[in-house]
């Protein structure tokens, strides 16, 4: 009895390590707060529609989805992280900032299409398309200079560009630098 006992325990560890392992985006197992769903055209879902009974702040918002892929900051830091150099505003101060690209956010939620719509949590709105937000490194940044953003301040996650570090970007405006992120919308 007690070798069935061992052997029953094993297999629970064993079973234990990989679901430790899975990544939790696919398991729909979050270790905190979720900061950001993209929404549209995603394959690989971690939750089912939106419900004007529960989800308060995106019917506030007039935004509806049949599924979506959520992210909480430890599956954003899963992701490869960058690390780009950043004025923002535009010939400010420049800054260290780091987080997932853009284009990664997008792969793990199974994301196709021509356009993104990234959303911030006070209405700001930009739509840009895809291939030119990847094709200019763009970043769903979660820190600045090493300090994780905080609500308040540029927080949870703030979309930024290498433009200190590509010359090709020098004269971007700041349109497309949306901060206080929560949606990425993908058509």
């Amino acid at each position: 009895m007690k070798k069935i006992a061992t052997l029953f325990l094993a297999a629970a560890m064993s079973l234990l390590s990989v679901s430790a392992s899975a990544e939790p985006w696919r398991e729909g197992e979050f270790r905190g707060t979720v900061i950001l769903t993209v929404t549209g055209n995603v394959d690989m879902p971690t939750r089912g529609p939106s419900s004007d009974a529960v989800d308060k702040f995106f019917s506030y918002n007039d935004l509806s989805f049949d599924s979506a892929a959520q992210f909480d900051v430890a599956t954003l830091q899963a992701l490869p992280q960058v690390q780009v150099k950043a004025d923002f505003p535009k010939d400010g101060p420049v800054y260290t900032f780091e987080g997932p690209l853009l284009a990664d956010v997008l792969r793990a939620a199974g994301a196709t299409g021509e356009t993104v719509t990234i959303r911030a949590l006070d209405g700001y709105a930009v739509e840009m398309p895809m291939s030119e937000a990847i094709e200019k490194g763009a970043v769903v940044a979660l820190k600045r200079d090493g300090i994780p953003f905080a609500i308040g301040d540029f927080g949870p996650t703030h979309v930024v560009f290498p433009r200190a570090e590509r010359m090709d970007l020098s004269s971007m405006n700041d349109d497309w630098w949306v901060w206080s992120i929560y949606n990425i919308q993908v058509e």
